[in-house]
């Protein structure tokens, strides 16, 4: 909520226009705690309406949906709608078995499961606010980059400085930036296949091509682009990180056209 409906109407088109320009398939299933593999079958879309009440954006994957609007002109509201909640997981016993292993098995209609769906529901809306926070920052887009440019430290090693628009970097932000790591973070084989455009040729390449991974683990670390999760082998972003990482994959998807219109 903000004090002056001013405030939300001096930030909220931009807001709109990004979610419009840069969010993709893959963060729409994101934001909704889901991965993009190719058995996925489906619709995506993502649409915004104009109502005499506001604007509302919104992005749909098959019955289940996301959406952002201005309410009572002082209320930016993110909604997580779940018209079929098999789609998502629950750890739970299989049905009529109370006492029976707990396993993810699909999401229930009805109130036993409605537990989870608020955790699904409330992950789904922090997700999707993380991801419009870096629509406008305020911050030159050079100044948000300028200290990963730079070589840093790590451990009392000395890490190379990021390149965020040479190609091997880009790939390493698109992999680490994917929907599926969005909820469990990701390990350094999950990486691999992602990183790496077929599998290793002969056994002794695996843990050399681990070893290369982790170097870059301890090379995003040090740039406090991720950060560990305890007590695992996995990994997530930082919020300094999705920022940076938004901000530099969306200035690809911007045009000279439109650095003109914004400098006019």
């Amino acid at each position: 909520m903000f004090q002056k409906a001013s405030d939300l109407a001096a930030i909220y088109p931009a807001m709109v226009l990004h979610g419009m320009r840069t969010f993709s398939s893959a963060d729409v299933l994101r934001f909704l705690g889901r991965k993009l593999h190719g058995n996925f079958q489906g619709e995506i879309t993502s649409d915004f309406k104009d109502r005499p009440e506001g604007v509302r954006i919104k992005h749909r994957v098959k019955d289940n949906s996301i959406k952002a609007y201005d309410k009572a002109g002082n209320v930016l509201r993110i909604e997580t709608t779940m018209n079929d909640p098999r789609d998502f997981k629950v750890l739970r016993p299989k049905h009529g078995q109370p006492h029976g292993k707990a396993q993810w098995r699909p999401l229930r209609r009805g109130i036993a499961d409605i537990y989870r769906r608020a955790q699904v529901g409330q992950a789904s809306n922090d997700r999707y606010l993380d991801a419009l926070a870096a629509t406008d920052t305020s911050t030159p887009l050079g100044e948000l980059i300028r200290d990963i440019c730079k070589p840093a430290t790590y451990r009392y090693k000395r890490v190379r400085a990021l390149r965020p628009w040479a190609d091997p970097d880009l790939a390493l932000f698109r992999a680490i930036n994917r929907g599926e790591f969005s909820v469990n973070g990701f390990r350094n084989r999950d990486l691999q296949p992602l990183l790496f455009d077929h599998a290793p040729d002969r056994t002794e390449d695996k843990p050399r091509r681990s070893a290369r991974v982790s170097r870059l683990l301890r090379m995003l670390r040090a740039h406090h682009l991720i950060q560990k999760v305890p007590h695992t082998h996995r990994y997530v972003l930082t919020p300094h990180g999705r920022d940076i990482i938004s901000a530099v994959l969306a200035s690809l998807q911007i045009t000279l056209e439109q650095l003109n219109k914004l400098a006019a």
